[in-house]
């Protein structure tokens, strides 16, 4: 659309069209409110917060186990060699917070007191497998997800092993270092 600002729309006819349809849903379920018995409101309430309560019961739940796993590689201070690229872990990090098991406070939480900032410009960047290799979300996540599939007793994807048959025992550089584009031309076939 191209449209910015808070007026710069408003002769827009899908502007118009979706106010007046939004308007018309909003009346429509106070109208389905106001005739249902007020023991049936309650009990449509109700059922909405024991299904949000159990979902964050479970959410909480897996976190926890997920934080008792112990990765067999990781070193004495708590580190692991990284062997996902940095979008890999994007694609895992915007699947598990989609899922709605966690909060994304949780799972910040789960990952160390990470900072939303920094999971925000980590998430942001996207120009290649090794943008954002030197924030503190890419290892931490990094273990975190290692940790859940060890939990879940799922094998190591092929691209998983081929990256560990490429970078060897260290794993990816946790840096933006410009030897990657290199790399990263050899793994996806440039």
């Amino acid at each position: 659309m191209g449209l910015t600002g808070p007026i710069a729309g408003e002769d827009n006819s899908t502007y118009l069209g979706g106010t007046i349809f939004f308007d018309h849903y909003e009346k429509r379920e106070k109208e389905k409110l106001k005739y249902m018995k007020p023991k049936d409101r309650k009990l449509k309430a109700v059922e909405q917060k024991e299904v949000k309560t159990k979902r964050s019961k479970d959410g909480a739940e897996l976190l926890k186990r997920i934080e008792e796993v112990e990765l067999p590689d990781m070193d004495d201070d708590g580190t692991v060699p990284v062997f996902d690229d940095c979008d890999e872990i994007r694609k895992k990090i915007n699947y598990f917070l989609g899922e709605g098991m966690v909060t994304k406070a949780a799972f910040l939480r789960a990952l160390g007191d990470v900072n939303s900032n920094s999971l925000r410009s980590f998430m942001n960047l996207r120009c290649g497998a090794n943008s954002g290799a030197s924030n503190v979300v890419y290892r931490t996540a990094y273990v975190f997800f290692e940790k859940k599939r060890v939990l879940e007793g799922k094998e190591k994807s092929v691209k998983r092993l081929a990256n560990e048959d490429l970078q060897g025992p260290d794993g990816f550089p946790l840096d933006n270092s410009p030897n990657w584009h290199f790399i990263d031309k050899v793994l996806n076939g440039y």
